[in-house]
């Protein structure tokens, strides 16, 4: 009896120290993320082809045949040809908000533009376009918390404020008293 006793204290004691909330304090003055809003929803959930540009945050990549299409982190699809891999050709660059994955079946680049899949038509690549489009299938993508780079550290950010219009993207600044962290 006296061993199930203790046992019970034992176990009261450790889990009564893991507050999660004394783990992350607010503190004065922070490094922190804070968002950056746009009004245009209209905008940033068009699909649309932009001359290449250079390579600034990449992600995950995708081949087929001669094509390589590289995610540019929260912005778009690099399209590059490498028939010569010595001199790889960048094509053009498809704007995506909040882009995050890839995929290619039949012509068709599949991916996400904020919450919502959508089907681009990448056969001519003179004419690339949207094709279809379903909205809330990544519900997770329109939470917009910064991204931890670390799960073992506390990151701190500016609560965002859905009034200002949606989060796309996040820059790093000091704020006092950060309200929010993960």
């Amino acid at each position: 009896m006296r061993i199930l006793f203790n046992l019970i204290l034992l176990y009261t004691i450790l889990f009564s120290s893991c507050d999660p909330n004394s783990l992350a304090t607010n503190p004065a003055q922070m490094e922190s993320y804070v968002p950056v809003y746009s009004k245009d929803l209209l905008g940033i959930k068009q699909i649309k082809t932009e001359p290449a540009r250079t390579t600034i945050n990449g992600g995950k990549i995708y081949t087929v045949g001669n094509l390589l299409f590289q995610v540019e982190k929260d912005s778009g699809i690099h399209v590059i040809n490498y028939t010569n891999p010595a001199s790889p050709q960048k094509l053009v660059f498809i704007k995506s908000y909040m882009c995050k994955e890839l995929s290619v079946k039949g012509g068709y680049l599949y991916t996400n533009n904020f919450s919502d899949l959508v089907v681009i038509d990448i056969k001519d690549m003179a004419n690339i376009h949207e094709v279809n489009r379903t909205a809330a299938v990544f519900p997770d993508l329109a939470l917009q918390y910064p991204a931890k780079t670390n799960p073992f550290t506390t990151i701190y950010f500016e609560c965002p404020d859905p009034s200002k219009g949606v989060i796309i993207g996040w820059k790093k600044q000091t704020l006092n008293n950060p309200k929010c962290w993960r």
